[in-house]
């Protein structure tokens, strides 16, 4: 085995990615800078942070939503939701849906962007991954015990009596797995935005020079 050649390939995919993702960034802040873009990752971010905060503690808010309350009383279930979502920057699991918004928030506007540019594939592409990544996310933080609801009978056939642990575990890599995959996401989006706004600035100049 030529360590030689995996270290290169290893470095070269490091640095691609690297590479990439910093386009993406100088993509994302020049989108900022656009109000209508601005503003679908601010809906989006929010969107994002109130589904996984309502469903934060499981399936409590829902059931109360669905129960014989009076109106009232279920707009103001919805009301706590919102306020909820501050105490998320209180503990770590609530950084980590913080941070889950934010890139589902980011996704959701580069997928905007890059389809409106007739990028479609790529949009296609990013949505399909994005949603994947989006949905472990939910399972595993949006409502973990949704997700270990839906994991342990699974699990009970495979571990028997460590099945809520086993899936417990699985939980946490699915985590991992949402994170990866927005990431991804982000950082292949970005990049195609990166090159689709090179161009136009492109094209702009060379018409400003003709005229």
């Amino acid at each position: 085995m030529d360590f030689r050649k995996i270290n290169k390939k290893i470095y070269n995919f490091a640095t691609t990615v690297v590479d990439r993702a910093k386009f993406a960034f100088v993509s994302i802040g020049y989108l900022f800078r656009k109000p209508r873009y601005l503003v679908v990752f601010i809906i989006s971010l929010f969107v994002s942070l109130y589904l996984l905060s309502f469903f934060k503690d499981g399936t409590g808010n829902w059931l109360l939503l669905c129960s014989g309350l009076p109106l009232g009383a279920k707009i103001e279930v919805l009301g706590r939701v919102a306020l909820k979502i501050l105490d998320n920057f209180a503990d770590f699991y609530g950084i980590l849906i913080i941070l889950m918004s934010i890139l589902q928030a980011l996704t959701i506007m580069l997928l905007v962007f890059t389809w409106r540019n007739r990028e479609k594939d790529s949009a296609i592409d990013g949505a399909s991954t994005g949603g994947i990544g989006a949905i472990f996310g939910f399972v595993a933080l949006g409502c973990p015990t949704c997700g270990i609801s839906i994991l342990a009978p699974i699990f009970t056939a495979i571990a028997g009596a460590g099945a809520i642990a086993v899936a417990e575990n699985v939980s946490r890599v699915l985590i991992i797995l949402a994170f990866v995959l927005l990431i991804y996401t982000v950082i292949k989006l970005g990049y195609v935005s990166f090159i689709t706004i090179g161009a136009k600035k492109y094209k702009e100049k060379k018409h400003a020079k003709s005229n």
